[in-house]
């Protein structure tokens, strides 16, 4: 299935000529592929490794560059921002990303179209553009997605969001603020986990990620950026 993808149209957006077109279909390849064709190791899971430092070191340069006055702990809580998973699901939304994505059928709609997923292919589509057009292609890709934003970004989510919304929640009400895990998949070496965070019963926000604290933790970025932008 892999050898069909056509990506020329979001190659050609990029202004992309690509000298390694392999490395651009393996950035679409999710993990499902492999179980399904009886590969191993044909997914983007390096790429996605090598492009969440991508994403990292320009974020950091950006924050420092664009908030000169900004103290070190300020600049790292507003870097988090930026690079959580519901940032990245979004940047690779706007990027047009997720139609070239290839799975096997054990993987389903929601699970395609999951915040996390959407993160590593954003991450494996940078990855390989550091390796095919070198790293300030895939850097100024990267500065001309987030510079904007950041320039106009403030401080709105703690490095520890869980605490943040606790505290947020306490004063507009005396209800319990719950964690509940919507769905748990994966090898027991390779777990999965979506979490929701509730007040009352009403849910405020979900979050995944490959372990409980990590899910918990993005669960409560989500409520908290949700109340930031009401």
């Amino acid at each position: 299935m892999e050898n069909e993808l056509n990506l020329t149209p979001l190659l050609e957006k990029f202004g992309i000529v690509p000298n390694q077109p392999e490395l651009y279909r393996l950035a679409f390849i999710h993990r499902s592929y492999n179980g399904w064709v009886g590969t191993k190791g044909v997914d983007y899971e390096r790429l996605e490794f090598l492009g969440d430092s991508v994403v990292n070191l320009v974020t950091a340069e950006l924050c420092y560059l664009l908030h000169p006055d900004m103290p070190e702990g300020e600049l790292s809580k507003l870097r988090a921002q930026f690079i959580c998973t519901e940032s990245e699901a979004n940047y690779a939304r706007e990027l047009g990303l997720p139609p070239y994505l290839v799975t096997g059928p054990s993987l389903g709609e929601s699970e395609r179209n999951s915040p996390h997923v959407l993160e590593d292919i954003f991450e494996s589509f940078l990855g390989a553009i550091y390796l095919d057009q070198g790293p300030e292609f895939a850097m100024d890709l990267v500065r001309n997605l987030l510079r904007e934003r950041i320039a106009k970004g403030k401080v709105i989510l703690e490095l520890n969001p869980k605490s943040t919304l606790q505290e947020a929640v306490q004063g507009d009400s005396r209800g319990e603020l719950t964690y509940q895990v919507i769905r748990e998949s994966g090898e027991p070496n390779r777990k999965h986990f979506v979490i929701g965070v509730y007040l009352d019963g009403t849910e405020l926000g979900r979050g995944e990620g490959p372990s409980k604290k990590v899910a918990e933790r993005n669960a409560a970025l989500s409520a908290l950026s949700k109340m930031v932008v009401s």
